[in-house]
Formats: C-alpha cells, structure tokens, sequence
C-alpha cells in the first residue's frame, strides 16, 4: 500500500488487515502516522511493515516492493495512495508543478503496477488505483494539477486490466467523492471549512465522504467475489457525480 499511513491509505490498510491480509504501509515523511496506522494494523491481529520511501523515485519504488517482499513473502494486493496534491490552476501550473504532479500521482502507479505484476501469481492478483470525482467535475480550480495525474491513471488502468487479464491480475480505480481528509485541506486553498460545507450541499446524500466509505469498496474489489471485474472506474460519492 503506498500512501498508507494517513486518510484514505489508512482506512485501507485497516479494512484490508481487518479481512485477513498482511499489509506494508510505505509512507514517506510521517512516521509517527505510520506507526499509529501499524499499532491498530496489530491490534486487528495482522501482521505489518513499515516501508520508507519516495515511490516518486524509481528506485525508492524498486526497493519499496523489495523490502515489500522480504519482509511479508507473496504479493496479491497492490493499492495506490500515494499523492502529491499541488494546488494550482491549471494556467498557473509550472513545469516544476507538472513534473511533480506526473511523477508521484500516475507514473508511480504505472511503474509500480508493472513490478507488481511481476510478483503476483497467476489468478490472485489485485491492482487498485485512486482517481476522484474531481478529475471529471471542475468544481475546486487548485485541482488541475492532479486532475490532470489522475485522467492519466485511469487511462493506464484501462491498458493493464487488459494486459495482465489473460494472467487473472484485475485492474481497477476508485473514485471517491469529496473526502474528509488532509489532503482535502492541503486543496482546498485559503477556506476548507467554507468549500466542505459547499461541496456536502452539492452531495445528494448530505455529507462529504470519510476514508472509511473508499476503503470498504476497495476491500471489495480486492476479494475473491470481485474476480470477474477488471478495467472498470467507480464511483463511491454519494451521488455527487450525479449532480
């Protein structure tokens, strides 16, 4: 799990550790997060590594799948957390914003895909990735920047479902709707509470997401019962993306 010690990343770690599996948090700065999201991973009764590293730099993905291994053997769930969130409009991105953004958000996920892949067996594999109703819904102009990481993530989710089909590895991305987390904040400019409070009116069901309602769903799709389901994009919004 890459990005899994904080909001979205942790509720999956959790749901994922709560059904059963083992799970590697890779984090990048906040170790005291990673710890906290470990200790509950144990209280469950599962075990846990802490893997380090800037899944941003290929090595660093090299060796976090690496560590990955070593310390937990067989691989049958990749999940990408990891983000970057740059806030900017899209025509005061720089190339610097761009680089970032690519290299972090979509390009971390294809590469690790790839390695994933590598270390699944034939027939168990599940490879998920996280987009947004936000890459579809220009409603938060700071978006652009991973927006526009995300449209390439669903993209490449499409082409690896398809690849690594005829090996039955499934391939899938979430989209969660407005959640309640840190990087929600980090977005959301100079007034997160102001722009919560719009986005839940927007909700036909009255509330932002929490972590917890993306995590159930990705649970789902890394079980045995989602087997058949591969290269599709879902929504778990509330319905915003109806609005």
């Amino acid at each position: 799990m890459t990005g899994g010690s904080r909001g979205i990343g942790r509720a999956v770690v959790l749901a994922l550790a709560a059904a059963g599996a083992e799970v590697a948090i890779n984090y990048l700065r906040n170790e005291t997060a990673a710890r906290e999201t470990a200790a509950q991973v144990t209280r469950l009764g599962s075990r846990v590594s802490l893997v380090p590293g800037d899944v941003g730099d290929e090595k660093d993905l090299e060796a976090v799948f690496q560590q990955t291994s070593d310390q937990l053997g067989q691989l049958d769930i990749f999940v990408a957390c990891a983000v970057a969130p740059v806030a900017r409009s899209v025509l005061e991105m720089t190339a610097e914003d761009w680089d970032l953004s690519m290299r972090v958000n979509a390009r971390a996920f294809l590469l690790g895909s790839r390695i994933a892949g590598g270390l699944m067996r034939n027939g168990t594999g599940r490879i998920i990735a996280i987009s947004s109703t936000g890459t579809h819904m220009i409603r938060n102009p700071l978006y652009a920047p991973l927006a526009v990481a995300k449209g390439a993530v669903e993209a490449a989710v499409r082409f690896l479902a398809v690849a690594l089909a005829p090996r039955g590895i499934t391939v899938n991305i979430v989209a969660p709707g407005p959640t309640a987390t840190e990087a929600f904040d980090t977005m959301a400019g100079a007034d997160p509470a102001r722009l919560r409070a719009e986005l839940a009116a927007r909700t036909p069901m009255g509330r932002l997401g929490e972590p917890q309602d993306a995590a159930n769903l990705i649970a789902f799709l890394c079980s045995e019962e989602a087997k058949w389901i591969t290269g599709q994009l879902i929504f778990s919004d509330g319905g915003y993306s109806l609005r």
